[in-house]
C-alpha cells in the first residue's frame, strides 16, 4: 500500500500530460502511486498513458467513456490504495521539492486535511507572462474555532477552493463516502472540499507554494461555463446544505460560512453577467432578488445594479473589463516588458 495516491484524470491531454506527471516524481514525495484516469481522450492521450506507465511502475493507467472530471476523479478514488489521497489537473505541475516537507509533516503528525499553496501561471502564446501566488499565510494546525474564525480569509487566499493544494486521507473520504458531483461543473472541487472538512478533526496548513495551475488562455471560457447554469439558487443549493452541515460538525457559531456562500454567489453572478445580454441580465436580476441573499448587505458594484435594473451599465463595464484584459496580456507578453520586468 502507497503512502500517496495521486489521481490525475486526463481529457486530450497528450501534449501536457508528460511533464504534469514528471513534475510528481521531483516533487519530494515517495512510496507514491500515480493514478491516471483517461475520461475518453479524441487525441493520442492513452497512448502517451501507455507509454508514461511503461517507463514508471508507479502509474495505474484506466480508461472510461467521457464524463466529465468529476466521474473521472471519483473513479480514481475507488482504484486508489495510498493512505493519502492528492488530485491533480493533467496540465498543471508541482514545484520540484515543495512537497518533502509536506510529507514530513504527514509522517510526523497525520493530519486529516494538509493545505498548501498554489501559484498561478498565466500563458500567453505557451510563455508565462505572470504568476500569482495564492495562500494562507501562517503555518501550522488550526482548531475548529480558529477554522470557523477564518474561514472567509481562507476562501479568498483559494486554500478552500481547490481540490490540488490538499493532502486528504484516503479512509475519511471512502468511509464517509466523500466524492465529486457530477451535476457541479464550477467549484465542483469546493463542494468535495466542504463535504470532506465536516470529518477532518485536525487541518494543517502551509504557505509553500507546491501546486502550479496553469491558467487557461481562454479568457472567456470558464464565463462559457457558466452560461451553461440554468438557473443560479438551484445550482448553489448544494454548497448551501454541504455548509449547513459543516457548521453543524464545527459546533460554534459560523457567520464566517453565511459569507463565503454569498463570496461565492458573487463570483457565479459575475461570470454569467460578463458575456451577458439585456435579457440575460434581467434573469439574473430575477434570480438575485427571490433568492437566498436578496436582503444580504454588500457594496458589490454588480449586485447593486442587478438589484436596480440598471442593464446598460453592467455592459458597459464589462466591455471596458475586457478591453483591458486584451490590453495587460498584450502589454505583458512584449519583450520590452519582459525586459523591464527582468
Amino acid at each position: 500500500m502507497a503512502k500517496f495516491s495521486i489521481i490525475i484524470p486526463a481529457f486530450n491531454c497528450a501534449e501536457t500530460l508528460e511533464s504534469t506527471v514528471e513534475s510528481v516524481f521531483t516533487s519530494g514525495l515517495e512510496d507514491l502511486e500515480i493514478i491516471i484516469v483517461d475520461d475518453g481522450s479524441a487525441d493520442n492521450t492513452r497512448e502517451v498513458c501507455a507509454l508514461l506507465a511503461k517507463k514508471h511502475p508507479e502509474i495505474i493507467f484506466i480508461t472510461k467513456e467521457n464524463g466529465g472530471v468529476s466521474s473521472a476523479r471519483n473513479r480514481g478514488i475507488e482504484l486508489c490504495s495510498g493512505e493519502y489521497i492528492l488530485f491533480m489537473d493533467a496540465d498543471d505541475a508541482y514545484t520540484p521539492g515543495s512537497l518533502k516537507k509536506s510529507s514530513e509533516i504527514i509522517e510526523n503528525s497525520s493530519p486529516d486535511l494538509l493545505i498548501f499553496g498554489i501559484s498561478f501561471d498565466y500563458y500567453k502564446n505557451t510563455e508565462i507572462y505572470r504568476t500569482d501566488t495564492l495562500a494562507y499565510p501562517n503555518e501550522g494546525f488550526l482548531t475548529p474555532k480558529q477554522l470557523s474564525g477564518e474561514f472567509s480569509q481562507l476562501f479568498r487566499c483559494n486554500s478552500l477552493s481547490s481540490a490540488c493544494n490538499k493532502f486528504f486521507k484516503a479512509d475519511i473520504v471512502k468511509t464517509n463516502a466523500v466524492s465529486f458531483n457530477p451535476d457541479v461543473f464550477i467549484m465542483e472541487d469546493f463542494l468535495f472540499v466542504l463535504d470532506y472538512m465536516r470529518f477532518a478533526c485536525n487541518v494543517y496548513l502551509t504557505p509553500t507554494p507546491a501546486y502550479r495551475y496553469r491558467q487557461p488562455e481562454d479568457e472567456a471560457r470558464a464565463f462559457k461555463r457558466a452560461a451553461r447554469i440554468a438557473d443560479l439558487n438551484t445550482y448553489i443549493s448544494p454548497f448551501c446544505k454541504s455548509m449547513a452541515a459543516l457548521k453543524e460538525s464545527l459546533g460554534s457559531p459560523f457567520d464566517e460560512g453565511e459569507r463565503v456562500l454569498f463570496d461565492l454567489y458573487t463570483i457565479l453572478l459575475s461570470q454569467k453577467a460578463y458575456f451577458a445580454n439585456k435579457s440575460n441580465l434581467k434573469e439574473l436580476s430575477e434570480a438575485l432578488k427571490t433568492g437566498p441573499w436578496a436582503d444580504y448587505p454588500c457594496n458589490d458594484p454588480l449586485v447593486a445594479d442587478l438589484k436596480s435594473g440598471s442593464f446598460n451599465k453592467i455592459i458597459s463595464r464589462n466591455k471596458m473589463l475586457r478591453l483591458r484584459h486584451r490590453i495587460a496580456v498584450y502589454i505583458k507578453s512584449t519583450a520590452f516588458y519582459k525586459r523591464l520586468k527582468g
